[in-house]
């Protein structure tokens, strides 16, 4: 279970309560995952792991995630992996990249799954966090957000698509552009070969999102190359057509279930996270292991 930014993994007031909440559906192991500052520290880290969903890049966050799942043997078989919001960026980030232990199946709650034409809205209202939200606004006004700083400093900066400027997004941007296989001459076969592993992947939209611009990029739909305005479905994509990152060929061995909620980002009602939990996480013996 990967949290999203502004959370953090022993957030009383929402991850716990989630994570009791899917094993006891599932009537599994649960893991969490910490975003620790320290590549020997696996967890016990709550204030680094909220900070770090802002300030730690995509890559490193993607790269201790792979720690954490890699350190615990009731993984190393394999796991289900549910996302919410930015943490299903760093879970896809880890099935290209690693995948070993593999992921099973993996729900994305309102991931920022084809990245963002707008960072998404710091949640300043969240307690303790108002203070990370103007660190936020400070690095993006020291620059653009494809400059050098920023997408050194900024998590949200690595998967900002600006589908109307691809051309300094592909050369300047961190993380998103490699993934996608979407950089001429450093397209990588593992990242799309591991994303056609999955068993399913279901996708989770908020009808009514204010903070993932567009919202559509929770389905893998986007912004048309070369607009801000016209919306593309994913089908109709070229990192689909093309199947640039394994897209395709999910789809087309009936591996992609798609889902929305009404409301706003992760406004969603337990009650719809315990039928995903159900369908797709227990299985016919009534277990499964999950992170």
């Amino acid at each position: 279970m990967m949290h999203g930014m502004g959370d953090f993994a022993k957030n009383p007031m929402g991850m716990v309560p989630l994570l009791k909440l899917i094993a006891q559906t599932a009537n599994s192991y649960v893991h969490s995952v910490e975003l620790c500052s320290s590549p020997s520290k696996l967890s016990g880290c709550p204030q680094e792991d909220q900070s770090n969903g802002f300030f730690m890049t995509m890559d490193a966050q993607v790269d201790q995630f792979a720690r954490v799942v890699r350190a615990d043997k009731n993984l190393s078989s394999g796991f289900n992996a549910v996302g919410f919001s930015q943490g299903n960026t760093v879970i896809r980030g880890y099935i290209h990249k690693y995948n070993d232990p593999p992921v099973r199946n993996f729900l994305s709650m309102h991931g920022v799954l084809m990245g963002v034409n707008g960072l998404p809205q710091c949640p300043m209202s969240v307690p303790g966090v108002g203070v990370l939200c103007r660190a936020v606004d400070a690095i993006v006004s020291h620059a653009g957000v494809y400059d050098s700083f920023v997408q050194n400093h900024l998590a949200q900066a690595n998967y900002y698509r600006d589908a109307a400027n691809l051309d300094t997004y592909r050369s300047h941007a961190h993380f998103l552009p490699f993934i996608n296989n979407e950089v001429k001459g450093q397209e990588n076969s593992t990242y799309k070969e591991n994303f056609k592993s999955l068993e399913k992947l279901v996708l989770v939209m908020a009808k009514d999102d204010t903070m993932v611009h567009p919202k559509e990029s929770e389905h893998f739909g986007y912004f048309k190359d070369g607009s801000r305005e016209e919306l593309v479905d994913m089908r109709d994509a070229p990192w689909y057509t093309e199947d640039w990152f394994g897209l395709k060929s999910l789809d087309q061995d009936k591996k992609i279930d798609f889902f929305s909620t009404p409301g706003n980002h992760l406004r969603f009602k337990t009650d719809f996270l315990v039928e995903m939990v159900k369908k797709y996480f227990v299985s016919d013996t009534g277990a499964s292991i999950m992170v």
